[in-house]
Parts: C-alpha cells; sequence; structure tokens
C-alpha cells in the first residue's frame, strides 16, 4: 500500500463533501444528527453510482481523521481501483445531549437498516443517481458502528453486499441473536457476503467481553461457513489508527471484482509451489504434500497424502488472498463427521510465507468439523 492513498495527491480530482442534518425521523422520533454526502468529481447524473454508509461518519469523513476516506475514495477512483462510488456518512442521534447510539447500533440490525433504507438514502436519492444492484451496496463501521455495519448488511443482504467493521464490538450479547453462532448456522447455505475485519490486540477488555477475541470468533465463523471474509490484526487498540492505514487495500479487495475496476492481478507466486501441509484432527497431526502449478491464469493441484497417496484436486482458486481446493475424501476421512463425508474443502490464507486456515467435511451428517490446516514449504 502507498503511503500516498490516504493522502491528497497531484492531479487527482477531489469529490466535494456536502454537510447535511437530519432531525425529521419517524423510525428513532425526537432525534437529530449530522450527516453528510461524499460525491466524487467523476459522478454523472446519467450513470448510478455505487454507495457505501458509514456509521460513526463523522469520524470517517474528517480531512484530519485517522481514515481521510473522501480522499482514500478520491484516489482510488481515479485509478480505477474502485468504481465511482457516492459516500453517506452517518452521526449517531441525538436528543438534546444524550446520544441514541446505543440504542441505534448495539441490536440486531433491524430497525437501523429501515433508518437507512427508509430515510437517509432516500434523502440522497433525491439528488443523486444510485445503483440497484446489490454488488454495488457496502456498509462501514467502526466499534458499536462495526457491529451495526455487519448486523444492517445480514438482515438486509439482499441490498448489502460488503459489510467493513473496525474494531467492531462483537463480544456484546445482541439481543440474543449472537452473530458468530447465526453465521456458523449458514454452513451449508452462506449468504452472498464479503466481509473485512480489522481489530488490535489490545483492544477492549471489559465486563461485556473481549473485543479481540470477540473479533477472532467471529471471523472463525465466517472461515467455518466459507464466507470470503479477510481478518486483520494488528497490535493496537480501540481506534481507527488501523484501520485507516489498511483503508485503500481494504476497498481494493471489496471492490476488487465489480464491473469496470482495475483490479490486481492475484500474486499467484505467494501460492504456486510444494507445501508440506499439517491436518491437525483432534490433536493427531496428518501430512500430506500439496503442490501448486500455474498454467497462464489456470491453477492445478496434486495431493498426496501420507495413508492414501494421490488424491484428485478440484475447483482450486485464489482470490482475494484466499487458496481454496477440494477432493473426495479417501476412506479414512470418509467418517471425519457424524455421518458420511463426501467432500473434503480446504480454505485457507498466506500468512508470512505459510498457508494456514482449515479443512472442512461436508456430507449428510447433523454435525461437521473443521479441522486446523497448515502448510509450509518444501
Amino acid at each position: 500500500m502507498s503511503v500516498d492513498d490516504s493522502s491528497i495527491q497531484d492531479g487527482v480530482p477531489q469529490g466535494k463533501v456536502e454537510q447535511r442534518t437530519w432531525e425529521t425521523s419517524k423510525i428513532y422520533p425526537d432525534t437529530k444528527r449530522d450527516y453528510w454526502v461524499y460525491v466524487p468529481a467523476q459522478y454523472n447524473p446519467d450513470e448510478p453510482a455505487c454507495l457505501i454508509v458509514f456509521q460513526d461518519g463523522g469520524a470517517y469523513v474528517h480531512p484530519e481523521g485517522q481514515v481521510k476516506a473522501p480522499t482514500v475514495f478520491d484516489n482510488l477512483i481515479h485509478s480505477g481501483e474502485m468504481p465511482v462510488t457516492i459516500g453517506i456518512f452517518v452521526s449517531p442521534g441525538m436528543i438534546g445531549e444524550e446520544s441514541t447510539r446505543p440504542l441505534e447500533y448495539v441490536a440486531d440490525g433491524k430497525v437501523y437498516s429501515r433508518f437507512l433504507l427508509e430515510e437517509i438514502i432516500p434523502e440522497v436519492t433525491r439528488d443523486y443517481n444510485l445503483v440497484g444492484d446489490r454488488e454495488g451496496w457496502s456498509i462501514c463501521g467502526m466499534s458499536d458502528g462495526g457491529l451495526c455495519s455487519f448486523a444492517v448488511a445480514w438482515q438486509r443482504n439482499d441490498l448489502f453486499s460488503k459489510s467493513i467493521c473496525h474494531i467492531a464490538s462483537f463480544a456484546r450479547h445482541v439481543e440474543g441473536a449472537d452473530f458468530p453462532y447465526l453465521v456458523r448456522q449458514t454452513r451449508n447455505n452462506p449468504k452472498p457476503l464479503r466481509v473485512f475485519l480489522a481489530d488490535g490486540e489490545n483492544d477492549l477488555n471489559l465486563d461485556q467481553g473481549n473485543w479481540t477475541i470477540g473479533n477472532i470468533n467471529l471471523a472463525s465463523a465466517l472461515q467455518f461457513a466459507k464466507y470470503d471474509h479477510r481478518l486483520e490484526m494488528g497490535p493496537g487498540g480501540h481506534d481507527l489508527a488501523h484501520g485507516g492505514e489498511l483503508f485503500p487495500e481494504t476497498l481494493r479487495w471489496i471492490w476488487r471484482d465489480y464491473p469496470g475496476v482495475n483490479a490486481r492481478a492475484p500474486a499467484y507466486d505467494q501460492v504456486v509451489g510444494q507445501w508440506n501441509m499439517v491436518t491437525n484432527l483432534f490433536g493427531h497431526e496428518l501430512t500430506s504434500t500439496l503442490t501448486v502449478s500455474l498454467d497462464g491464469d489456470t491453477l492445478s493441484a496434486t495431493l498426496k497424502d501420507e495413508k492414501d497417496g494421490e488424491l484428485e484436486v478440484t475447483d482450486i482458486t485464489f482470490d482475494g488472498g484466499a487458496l481454496q481446493y477440494r477432493y473426495i475424501p479417501p476412506p479414512t476421512q470418509e467418517n471425519w463427521g457424524k455421518g458420511t463425508i463426501s467432500i473434503m474443502v480446504a480454505l485457507l490464507r498466506v500468512h508470512g510465507g505459510s498457508l494456514r486456515g482449515t479443512l472442512s467435511g461436508f456430507g449428510d451428517g447433523e454435525t461437521s468439523y473443521d479441522y486446523d490446516l497448515t502448510g509450509e514449504r518444501s
């Protein structure tokens, strides 16, 4: 990531930011709030723009803040690495001197999504033309706003396809709808949702839970259910410094396959070659050798298991930093669950030259398991 991605660059057209006020809410009566609308210089009213909505919008829109979202938008839209996008930056409501932030953000997302879809977004569409397809809509937030970002995308996945969660409050108990559990229940039918998580190793640890563990727990659930997701853990605490540093790369990652975007080619050299793989089967380590080859833009692989020999690998892909492949389980692996396993799925990510992820069994049983899977270059 270039440091200039978050700085004003010569020759890059700058969008405009409009500050507005909303004080006639029927969803959250008696509240008053500021919100800002970013409009890129490239916006053409005859061509609908994509959308990203921010909670705690003042922290993201501020030109001297830790994220500087409008400046990042300017640079990446200019380079073609994200589509032409309208940004809506929404502050929590206020009733007098009291914030309604906890009421709005610490919930299952059903009411707040109505607030966005029935009040704020329609106000913006009075003036600006937005795309109607869900692939062009995303949502972002920090802390409780990060929890809200995921909750809205989860409840209204028919409209929001992408969620960015910074130091999100997944440790909170949310009206019985604890999201790691709900995500795991969709393993056989995951929602078409892309999720970027950023947190710090020194995030909050208080009576409601441990924020770092909460983010790791949600990432584990997303891994288990095979969602397109990414967790970036840094050394920081409960602020936007890490999320801001990652923000340009975050936008490239979430928009990487949107039509017309100048996406960076996958770094196949990160996965091509021979790997010594280790599966942790309840503490017992099983080894295999994975060999990944590239012919043009097409990956292929062979897998040699220590017990069963050569296994046929299918559907191997490397996209968004994730390597995935499948194979039919040999007899020794068919009963790795409660029922018969019919397909094994490996999902791994590159970490410092190693592969880290899981091996999952799918079949006809009522319970299936994930096993830690790691790889080191031969």
